[in-house]
């Protein structure tokens, strides 16, 4: 047992980086050995609870999967139940999920992506995905803080969310700007030295690539499917703004024949939430070619009549619209998106209201807003605009019992510290935001080969070439004694 001991912890970070990376490659050459399965297996129980998932992170993951897939048997799909919340193994792969060393964890992404689903169908098994949502969201800023690799875990991550409703706790992932695809082996570190997976590295595409493990591969629909999930999330959230760009995403992506499914349930919602975040349609992203947008209007009528409606400010025709198509919302699951819309058509119309006049009687804001047949209900929603500072105004209402409630419009006037700390944070968000593209255009630019070192070593190769052909045409005209060799050629032709 001490034998096992020091083989399995004799990886230290304290050298160089060539020699950490030499000691954790021996390392999983030892571990993958067939002829110490069964021993580290025999002994699983005593190394787990002697090795430290951080320090040993390589031995830990190897032995507990040995452990579970003992347990499994012959057959590799059960899911053995020391592994479901609560036993034995779930409690060390949660510890596991949330204490592993970043770096070591690069040589082992197979393992890593085959213990996140472990964890994932364990809580599902038991009909708890809850219990796993927070293990799962650690692991992926764990191994990638600035989350902008996107990888199929990614994806399953979001969609637990969403059937555990816990739609909050994803917030720190989605709100991680993600820009790139596992990178293609060899393509990112074209006629350049690949560089240690243990190193430090600006760009996580160096460690998390197609062969990497991290993600199994990619598909349109994996992509489709992480943003409309994500613009879901927004959604539950009612962060509008972000919704809005994640459909925005959706509906954007590159087609050939023919839009897919995702992108026109995409479409459905891109319409509703442009209607809940500015109160009118918004201007379609420009690199949506006119023809997909002709294919998506087509599909979606009765979304583009109920919008028509809205902004229009028809609130008869908005209504019929919503109960004519009820069952078309239910089917797509778009109910309660219609009826915020529907809510949210008094507040626009009260809104504009404030452009047009300085005050007006709460009777006169039913006429003119909704049309409604309760006045109480529309003096409550304008109540709780108010006091949210939707838009700076105030209700009057004299000693009277029956008189009519007066709202009362202003104009705000902000402090100029107020301005300020505005206009700062937003500089503040724009910046950080110009950063991230910043370093994704290097990046592409350098895979691409369109950086300067590549155009310097494109310069050197070009000039070589012409050295060396220069060189080649003056050793042929020596051994032709000087004779014109293409006049030659064409004599012999002739």
């Amino acid at each position: 047992m001490a034998e096992f001991l020091s083989q399995i912890t004799s990886v230290s970070s304290g050298s160089s980086d060539e020699d950490y990376d030499r000691r954790i490659r021996d390392l999983i050459t030892y571990l993958q050995q067939p002829s110490r399965a069964s021993e580290l297996s025999a002994a699983s129980g005593y190394l787990l609870d002697n090795l430290d998932p951080y320090l040993h992170t390589l031995s830990y993951l190897s032995i507990l999967l040995l452990k579970i897939q003992s347990l499994q048997g012959s057959n590799k799909s059960r899911l053995p139940e020391q592994i479901h919340p609560g036993r034995e193994l779930w409690l060390k792969a949660i510890r596991f999920l949330r204490s592993f060393d970043p770096f070591q964890i690069r040589y082992a992404g197979h393992e890593w992506r085959q213990l996140v689903q472990l964890v994932v169908q364990a809580a599902e098994a038991v009909s708890k995905p809850l219990l796993a949502v927070l293990a799962v969201r650690d692991a992926i800023l764990r191994l990638d803080p600035s989350s902008e690799v996107l990888t199929s875990v990614h994806t399953t991550f979001v969609k637990l969310t969403l059937v555990s409703r816990s739609y909050s706790l994803a917030v720190p992932v989605l709100e991680r700007q993600v820009c790139h695809f596992p990178a293609v082996t060899g393509q990112v570190y074209q006629n350049y030295h690949q560089p240690l997976l243990c190193g430090e590295h600006e760009f996580s595409t160096a460690f998390i690539t197609d062969a990497s493990g991290f993600s199994k591969q990619l598909t349109y629909r994996d992509h489709l499917q992480f943003f409309l999930y994500g613009a879901m999330i927004y959604m539950a959230l009612k962060r509008w703004d972000r919704a809005h760009h994640y459909l925005s995403i959706v509906i954007s992506c590159p087609v050939t024949n023919a839009i897919s499914k995702i992108m026109v349930e995409g479409y459905k919602k891109w319409l509703l939430v442009s209607l809940l975040r500015n109160g009118k349609l918004a201007v379609h992203p420009d690199v949506v070619s006119s023809h997909v947008i002709k294919a998506y209007q087509s599909l979606v009528k009765p979304y583009t009549s109920l919008a028509d409606a809205f902004e229009k400010g028809d609130y008869q025709r908005l209504k019929a619209e919503a109960e004519a198509a009820q069952s078309i919302w239910h089917l797509d699951n778009n109910t309660g998106l219609v009826h915020q819309v529907i809510k949210a058509f008094t507040k626009c119309m009260t809104l504009k209201l404030g452009r047009t006049f300085s005050a007006l009687t709460m009777a006169d804001v039913t006429q003119q807003a909704s049309d409604c047949s309760s006045p109480r209900e529309v003096e409550s929603l304008v109540a709780s605009l108010v006091m949210s500072e939707a838009f700076s105004a105030v209700l009057l209402q004299s000693h009277e019992y029956d008189d009519t409630t007066m709202l009362r419009f202003s104009n705000p006037i902000k402090s100029l510290y107020s301005r300020e700390r505005c206009a700062r944070g937003r500089i503040v968000k724009e910046g950080w935001q110009l950063g991230v593209i910043g370093r994704s255009i290097c990046q592409s630019n350098h895979g691409l080969e369109l950086s300067n070192e590549h155009f310097l070593f494109s310069q050197k190769s070009l000039r070589w070439s012409e050295n060396s052909g220069k060189s080649n045409v003056s050793a042929l005209n020596e051994a032709a004694g000087g004779v014109d060799i293409e006049e030659d050629i064409m004599g012999d032709i002739h």
